[in-house]
């Protein structure tokens, strides 16, 4: 997750990297409709200034950064689910994450971020995008 600005220029910078005809693949997280407050909620909830675009968003991004043939998968954000972190990081990995979570220092943040996640989980989601580089660039 990057501010928009940043969102920007990284993917301008992966292009310049990338072979004529190599293949992008990112992820992140996508806003099922473009609310200003939700961004607000999320930048607050994570302490980072962030902007998550919507599908359209982030077709237009990539298409005015120089790719071509642009694939997108949506679907359900499971971030902050013990179902998703289990399947992301493992059994292993999910337990640091919950010992850590557990921790004085950390359980303020962590419950701020799950509370935020579980009542945007509708307006929230994940968009993995298939890229190309034009092979004539």
């Amino acid at each position: 997750m990057q501010a928009d600005q940043a969102k920007k220029k990284c993917v301008m910078e992966y292009l310049r990297v990338l072979k004529p005809g190599g293949l992008l693949l990112t992820h992140d997280v996508l806003l099922k409709e473009a609310k200003e407050s939700i961004r607000q909620e999320l930048s607050q909830a994570i302490h980072v200034n962030v902007g998550p675009l919507t599908q359209d968003g982030w077709e237009q991004v990539m298409i005015e950064s120089g790719y071509c043939d642009v694939k997108v998968l949506t679907g359900e954000m499971t971030l902050m689910k013990l179902s998703g972190m289990i399947y992301d990081e493992g059994w292993l990995g999910t337990l640091k994450i919950c010992v850590n979570a557990c921790k004085k220092e950390n359980r303020k943040q962590f419950s701020t971020m799950y509370k935020m996640f579980a009542k945007n989980k509708q307006k929230l989601g994940f968009i993995a995008m298939a890229s190309y580089k034009s092979s004539k660039r």
